[in-house]
């Protein structure tokens, strides 16, 4: 079997060269996927990059039960096949499963983001227009997030550590480093990654790349700024694919491998336990966690039977994961677009027997929430609210509450309660003011016990967990 005509990804790469690492013999880029069985294919990016060796470093940990499962494994990274040796030598990347690049051929043969400054990328004018901007410039501008999605929320979380995530350093890996493991154990805890840990791969890193940034770097330094992507692939066809967005976007390792081993790396998450388990713990990917709402926003509910019953809103609700305004479903698997859980504590209160509403944000001693009426659309499974009130809470102190004036609130309220007890033709103003929408609101699309999910009037996605009872100002 030719893999490379049951792949447009392998069609594409056909006749674009490669060099072995080991050898630096050329070999044509399609032929180095294997035509049967399952492939797991990183493209990473430049050999002197952070992303290249955070990759690489962590699939070294997995490539034994990758193999045992029978999965190969290949990858290309962008450079000469004298860098693959070193950046092999660095990560202890197998040598035998890397080929190089040097010109980025498959990458643009794959369409992968060309990154800042480059044609395809943001400000891309800037290669013809501005020659002179050369590709270190470009990098130290995709560094501070301009032009690369996602870069500046990786950096962050590598300072915050996860409570939900693995440690970084831990004994037996391919990265880990004893001392550092021991003063993080016994200051920070163990068993989870700790505030500054992957901050502090990445700084070792850093100094370990710079030290040898001449045997690393590709001679082409419009190449500093190419991203890569991964494939997963099949007898030939391709299952899966992620394409980095910006700097740091690389598919996380444990998605990759979890991919590579499913039965089927190309079926979409089941909806349900997707969005519980990142309720509960945020364990799911964020693409998954989109792809699963967006489902149940399709599913159509039993004849006679309300999508979500506006009881079932009843409680307080942890804000988790939001999907932001973009156009997130086109930009699934590119690593920046696909929403995010929510870095901070905020709150939503919905109490349904006294149609009041509260959402706040919680940062220790500090409370700032807002309070107001909605609407329960049931037919529409809409929640439409509004906030007459701001306070703010200090402690014990407090709190310290200023009323808001919506005067079109009442109107709305007062249409809707004239036309459901059908007192009278409603006025032209009363109905463009009644109008499903005209206000904030959310559309949910699951409910249960455990969390819920809804789109917002602005497009996007948002999942909550359940915390409690409501607490709103009519609680209080």
């Amino acid at each position: 079997m030719d893999a490379s005509a049951s792949s447009p990804a392998l069609t594409a790469l056909r006749g674009v060269q490669l060099k072995r690492a080991a050898d630096g013999e050329a070999v044509d880029a399609a032929s180095v996927v294997p035509a049967t069985g399952r492939v797991l294919v990183p493209f990473l990016t430049q050999f002197a990059d952070f992303d290249s060796w955070e990759l690489a470093q962590k699939l070294v940990d997995d490539l034994p039960r990758l193999e045992e499962a029978g999965v190969a494994v290949v990858a290309v990274g962008i450079g000469s096949a004298a860098s693959a040796r070193a950046f092999c030598d660095k990560t202890n990347f197998p040598i035998d499963k890397l080929y190089a690049d040097e010109t980025g051929a498959a990458y643009a043969a794959l369409r992968f983001a060309p990154g800042f400054g480059r044609e395809g990328g943001a400000l891309g004018w800037l290669e013809s227009a501005a020659p002179f901007v050369n590709g270190y410039a470009k990098l130290l501008v995709m560094c501070a997030g301009i032009g690369s999605p996602g870069t500046l929320a990786a950096v962050f979380g590598g300072y915050l550590g996860n409570k939900n995530a693995d440690p970084i350093f831990k004994e037996g890996s391919n990265y880990d480093n004893a001392f550092i493991r021991g003063a993080m154990d016994a200051t920070l805890g163990s068993g989870y990654q700790r505030p500054f840990e992957l901050a502090t791969l990445r700084l070792t890193n850093m100094t370990a790349i710079l030290n040898e940034w001449d045997a690393l770097a590709p001679a082409d330094d419009a190449m500093l700024v190419q991203r890569g992507g991964s494939f997963v692939f099949e007898d030939g066809v391709e299952r899966f694919r992620h394409d980095d967005a910006g700097i740091l976007g690389y598919c996380p390792v444990e998605r990759l491998v979890e991919k590579a081993l499913s039965a089927d790396p190309g079926a979409p998450p089941d909806p349900v336990p997707t969005i519980r388990s990142a309720a509960k713990d945020r364990s799911a990917f964020v693409d998954d966690v989109y792809a699963s709402i967006a489902a149940l926003e399709k599913r159509k509910p039993a004849k006679g039977e309300a999508k979500v019953n506006g009881a079932d809103l009843n409680g307080k609700w942890r804000l988790v994961y939001t999907s932001g305004t973009k156009n997130v479903k086109a930009n699934l698997n590119k690593a920046g677009f696909g929403g995010s859980y929510f870095p901070v504590p905020a709150i939503q209160s919905f109490d349904v027997q006294n149609e009041r509403i509260r959402n706040g944000i919680y940062l220790g001693p500090i409370e700032f929430f807002f309070d107001g009426p909605f609407l329960w659309r049931e037919n529409l499974g809409m929640l439409e609210f509004t906030f007459t009130k701001v306070s703010l809470k200090l402690g014990p102190l407090g709190p310290w509450s200023v009323d808001i004036d919506d005067g079109k609130w009442e109107g709305v309220k007062g249409a809707e309660q004239a036309a459901s007890a059908g007192g009278g033709r409603i006025e032209k103003a009363d109905a463009k003011a009644t109008k499903p929408g005209a206000n904030p609101f959310f559309k949910f699309v699951f409910a249960d016990d455990r969390c819920i999910a809804a789109r917002g009037r602005g497009g996007g996605l948002a999942l909550w967990a359940r915390e409690g009872d409501p607490e709103t100002d009519a609680s209080a």
